[in-house]
């Protein structure tokens, strides 16, 4: 509960105070965790009835505000996973003796043909009139009434910060779903649409996902407003917000189409926002642009405010904002969400982060358009230095523990930091298009995805083996520190750097496998090069301008890390070696290589490639003292610089050659 303790302590629209979006979308989700504080192992595994697909849920609700309550008439269906299926279950919260909280099922009805069911413990068993073959579907039903039992959380009877206005809302992520309609409370059961009807006091203006049907004015002073959406949706993303909203409109439009945006907002509230709001069909058009077409055209986006303290919650095209919330970094990371966590879903609580993380990479990526690569810097260091505070790994190992799942430092910001990493191991044209792949996927678009999902398109389009990369960034733990240590900063053309590693906070992995890039300093200007470091303790000979000032570690940052200073040693240098000489230089399919032993011993020579990976190496023991000439084939090596080094037991040389 500390990140709400902080929320409290901020003031209205404070941007200077904010530092990223997923503190707000945290908040009333960590909020809902604190009901499972009792026994939560067992809420949070829950896949729900496993021999039931849900294709549809529609809701016709009828609500007051004091006194509190909902009638509601939940029709389902669904169908068979299994063959001669004689009873299932939908998660439905019953009322407890202790509060006199919860819902009571009046009936179950297909048709008119009423149905057998017993709803206990939070279940609402249902015994169908015939057993159910597999995939035959079936349309039921369910009348209930009551007050919901997460009613000060996942689903409210609340009022305006300021006022005393009612407003009532819903929050269902993780589990809430079930605290207000019937459903198979799981992530990974997608209903194929949705229908939500509210019929309410007429001083209510009701919304819900997807597209406005129609609006009824009804004699007894209620007004009904119904929607349809669609398009699949998960059950925790099914909404409603009602209060005296003020409409206000900023539409986008994507060539010849025009899609609503629509923000329901307190009217009191609704002059501060407004120029915020008027960013959204602008992040529209850029996360279009970066991670493609915006996954609900044909229906909405917009924002409905919700009460203080709520954070923000991405609702299925209508995302619900606390006052707080309703800034810049917060309406973009509510936004991404539609493609990631939306559009493609986490199958499970586990894997979280391709919610999460990914909307909070989607900040980033708003900042960069607004402020540039400075701009972009700045706000990965920050999601980097709260990424160096999570402890366990980004693939959620215990769900059970009240905010593990939506963890700020894990969750969120490494998240996003390794949505980073693969950017600067990929480069910015193929991870990018690794985003509109994945979110463009036939087999995963409207669907649910899983680690091994996103891992598979990313190697798909960098042409990457990538296991080495989301094995230790995903299902490791911890981040590297590296220490550098320069040999041989007198030469005018090479140096050779140590680099050594360790597991700042954990044991898995003990060294971490990644592409780290090196920038030799020197008086006559700095030469970067990209290394391929797969080894807890590895040295690179690398070219460099002129006599060596220092080397600096992952210069632009790309990296999850810390960095010990480097070591700049010299004397390791063996002078009698100077006589080093290889030709022809440049050269295509052989290189000669004359050296002397000045004392005899072992030799070792060695041909490796800029990213510092071995490719010829010989080696001789008791090489007498005197003069030698020995070769290389280059056969099927690439066109580019390579570096030819001897080291002895006294030290060591390197020459740069060029094959073309």
């Amino acid at each position: 509960m500390r990140f709400l303790y902080v929320l409290l302590l901020l003031p209205l629209l404070s941007n200077a105070q904010l530092d990223d979006g997923g503190q707000f979308c945290q908040t009333g989700k960590i909020r809902y965790f604190g009901r499972l504080s009792a026994n939560p192992k067992a809420r949070m595994a829950y896949p729900g009835d496993a021999s039931i697909d849900v294709t549809y849920y529609g809701l016709d609700l009828r609500l007051t505000h004091t006194p509190n309550s909902l009638r509601g008439a939940a029709t389902v269906t669904l169908k068979s996973t299994t063959a001669n299926l004689n009873s299932f279950f939908l998660d439905l919260n019953s009322t407890t003796a202790t509060s006199g909280m919860g819902l009571r099922v009046d009936s179950v009805k297909t048709g008119t043909q009423k149905l057998a069911f017993q709803h206990a413990q939070n279940r609402l068993t249902i015994t169908p009139s015939q057993p159910l073959s597999k995939d035959q579907a079936l349309t039921l039903t369910v009348f209930y009434q009551g007050i919901p039992l997460g009613s000060q959380n996942s689903f409210v009877f609340g009022k305006h910060e300021n006022t005393t206005d009612p407003a009532i809302w819903s929050l269902s992520e993780p589990y809430g779903a079930s605290d207000w309609f019937p459903c198979r409370d799981t992530p990974a059961d997608k209903a194929d649409s949705s229908s939500v009807r509210i019929t309410a006091p007429a001083q209510f203006v009701s919304v819900s996902n997807g597209t406005l049907i129609s609006t009824t004015t009804n004699t007894d002073g209620t007004r009904t407003y119904h929607w349809k959406n669609s398009y699949p949706i998960a059950q925790y993303l099914i909404s409603i917000a009602l209060s005296n909203y003020e409409r206000y409109d900023t539409p986008f439009t994507s060539g010849s189409q025009t899609m609503p945006v629509t923000h329901y907002i307190y009217p009191e509230i609704l002059p501060q926002v407004k120029a915020n709001l008027d960013l959204t069909p602008g992040m529209i058009q850029l996360f279009t642009d970066r991670f493609g077409p915006y996954p609900f055209l044909r229906e909405k986006y917009g924002h409905a405010q919700y009460g203080l303290g709520y954070g923000g919650m991405e609702h299925q095209t209508i995302s619900s904002m606390e006052v707080r919330a309703l800034t810049p970094n917060v309406i973009a990371h509510e936004l991404a969400h539609q493609w990631f966590g939306d559009k493609i879903t986490c199958r499970d609580w586990q894997n979280i982060w391709l919610n999460e993380g990914f909307a909070s990479y989607g900040e980033a990526v708003y900042a960069e358009s607004t402020g540039g690569t400075t701009g972009y810097q700045t706000y990965m260091n920050n999601f980097m230095s709260n990424a160096r505070n999570a402890r366990g790994s980004i693939y959620v190992q215990d769900i059970s523990t009240v905010g593990n799942i939506f963890s700020g430092s894990r969750t969120y910001s490494k998240g996003a930091t390794v949505l980073h990493m693969l950017r600067g191991v990929v480069g910015d044209n193929l991870f990018f298009r690794t985003l509109r792949t994945y979110a463009a996927s036939p087999t995963l678009a409207y669907q649910t995805a899983v680690t091994e999902d996103f891992q598979a398109i990313a190697q798909q389009v960098s042409g990457q083996n990538l296991d080495y990369f989301f094995k230790q960034w995903i299902y490791g733990e911890g981040y590297p520190t590296y220490h550098a240590t320069i040999t041989g900063g007198s030469s005018e053309s090479t140096v050779t750097v140590r680099l050594e590693q360790r597991n700042t906070i954990a044991t898995n992995p003990s060294s971490f496998t990644m592409p780290v890039q090196l920038r030799v300093q020197s008086a006559a200007g700095d030469t970067t090069i990209t290394v391929f470091n797969d080894r807890a303790d590895q040295t690179f000979t690398l070219p460099t301008r002129g006599p060596v000032t220092g080397v600096v570690v992952d210069p632009n940052n790309w990296i999850l890390k810390t960095v010990e200073s480097p070591t700049v040693i010299t004397a390791s240098l063996d002078p009698a070696l100077n006589g080093l000489h290889v030709y022809p230089n440049p050269t295509t399919e052989t290189l000669t290589v004359d050296f002397s032993v000045p004392t005899a011993g072992s030799v070792t020579l060695s041909l490796t490639n800029q990213l510092g990976q071995c490719l010829r190496k010989m080696g001789e023991t008791n090489l007498a003292v005197g003069d030698y000439t020995r070769s290389f084939s280059l056969r099927g090596l690439p066109v580019g610089h390579y570096t030819v080094t001897i080291e002895t037991q006294g030290g060591l040389q390197s020459r740069v050659v060029l094959v073309r």
